[in-house]
């Protein structure tokens, strides 16, 4: 219910209008082929996602079911991950209100993102969770159904964005090797028919001509020092820096198992330890310092300092090296299969944008945000298994008080946008196209590019305005 209200408040922006249009129905009649200088990345293999995202334009009931279905299948998943315990349950309840502005911005408050990024992502970790499923020793009822589920589980995903579609392949040749040789369990029919429907779906996308000409809108590069230049002076601070209520949850959930693991290694205690303190101070520090300065509508920060630049990028793989010791020095890899993945899938996902120099967003990273909270949980859980019932108890309790007051807030931003949106743009010249919108809304980051006046259509309010109430809803 939550997040089927949540869709009725979200405004549309930017490549809402350009779908919804008459650009997007020429693509939707064309194959989702034109000209390259016209369309630039909008002509893609993406044929699910263009489809949903022109039909979630036109019919708002159809897109408040959508985010309702597809927003809770991804919080059930990371629960159902994470061991579906109820304190993981409340933790997964607060996956949304850990964002950073650019996720808030790009996937939560903008239907073009939510379309593009979230069906995929819950139907891949539902596949992961009748896999663990698997793994965990559980009987596989109605095999060929499930089989049946799986193909069109990875050939509907795989047509949304292009590193998913790549990934779900990964992801079915990986889960058939680790279930024969790690943990000697029989193939299972529907494990075939994902990685059968993700090779389908990857020939169907990348078939489409648009990969196989000079894109003017995707650009990679394998200079080195571009590579670089982008990771320290854009990129690292959107996958690491900014994630600060996940990095101090790992911090501190680290601390509290090294003190209670490795009572008998007082030396390696003390280092994880320190080190741990001295990271939470660390980012403690530098989003305090970050958030005193301006970012610009694509959440990159101008003119920062090079010296403070070039530290935090050096501090982020410290960090990731840190983290990745401290999990295989702390937890067994074949008991902690799920935090081992998650981990290994936040830096794949990562990768690819490594090299890829245009374009350049943060919600590129969100996939790989998404597996970095499972692991966190993960960690968040292996602490709190060291207290006794009564301190997890007040735990939950605390936990659900501050979920409940994060829900209360995002609701109340997002129907204070509402109601002011609603009425800026009733302004005559705004809706004559003789000048853009008069003012932003009061909560900008709830809005696509942090509300960026030149991202809204007179074209398309005009229209809005003069529906009556059932016909914008249908």
């Amino acid at each position: 219910m939550y997040f089927f209200i949540f869709r009725f408040l979200v405004i549309p922006s930017g490549d809402d209008f350009f779908w919804g249009g008459a650009q997007g129905r020429y693509l939707m009649n064309h194959g989702f082929y034109g000209p390259q200088k016209i369309y630039g990345g909008s002509s893609n293999g993406r044929w699910i996602g263009n489809i949903s995202e022109i039909f979630t334009v036109h019919h708002l009931l159809v897109a408040m079911l959508a985010y309702a279905v597809f927003w809770t299948l991804l919080i059930w998943c990371i629960w159902k991950l994470a061991g579906k315990s109820k304190l993981a349950l409340v933790l997964s309840g607060l996956f949304i209100f850990t964002f950073q502005d650019g996720y808030i911005s790009t996937v939560l408050a903008w239907n073009a993102g939510f379309v593009n990024y979230i069906p995929p992502l819950a139907l891949m970790l539902l596949f992961l969770t009748f896999i663990k499923d698997l793994y965990d020793g559980n009987k596989v009822y109605n095999p060929i159904l499930l089989a049946v589920y799986a193909f069109f589980m990875s050939l509907i995903g795989g047509l949304f964005v292009e590193h998913l579609t790549l990934y779900q392949i990964f992801i079915g040749v990986v889960v058939i090797l680790i279930g024969r040789y790690v943990y000697h369990s029989n193939f299972e029919w529907f494990e075939g028919s994902y990685l059968l429907g993700a090779i389908v779906s990857a020939a169907i996308m990348f078939s489409h001509p648009a990969y196989h000409e000079k894109s003017t809108y995707r650009d990679t590069n394998f200079d080195i020092h571009g590579i670089i230049n982008n990771y320290f002076y854009i990129t690292h601070y959107w996958f690491n820096t900014l994630n600060l209520i996940v990095n101090i949850a790992l911090l501190v959930a680290i601390i509290i198992i090294a003190t209670n693991k490795l009572k008998h290694t007082s030396k390696m205690k003390w280092m994880i330890n320190l080190a741990s303190i001295f990271l939470i101070v660390y980012y403690l520090v530098i989003n305090f310092w970050l958030s005193r300065h301006n970012y610009d509508q694509f959440f990159m920060y101008r003119n920062l300092s090079t010296r403070v630049t070039l530290v935090d990028g050096v501090m982020t793989i410290l960090y990731w090296l840190f983290l990745i010791f401290c999990t295989i020095y702390l937890f067994k890899p074949k008991k902690n299969y799920v935090l081992y993945f998650s981990l290994f899938t936040y830096f794949a996902l990562i990768s690819p944008f490594i090299i890829i120099i245009s374009p350049i967003n943060s919600r590129e990273f969100f996939t790989a945000y998404v597996f970095l909270y499972i692991a966190a949980i993960l960690y968040v859980l292996k602490a709190a298994s060291y207290f006794n019932k009564s301190v997890i108890k007040n735990l939950k309790t605390v936990l659900v008080v501050v979920l409940a007051l994060c829900a209360v807030s995002v609701g109340y931003k997002m129907t204070a946008n509402y109601h002011a949106n609603m009425v800026r743009v009733q302004n005559e010249r705004f809706l004559s196209g003789q000048a853009q919108l008069p003012n932003h809304v009061p909560y900008r980051k709830y809005v696509l590019s942090n509300d960026a006046l030149l991202q809204q259509s007179s074209t398309y309010w005009k229209e809005f305005l003069n529906k009556s109430w059932l016909q914008r809803l249908l």
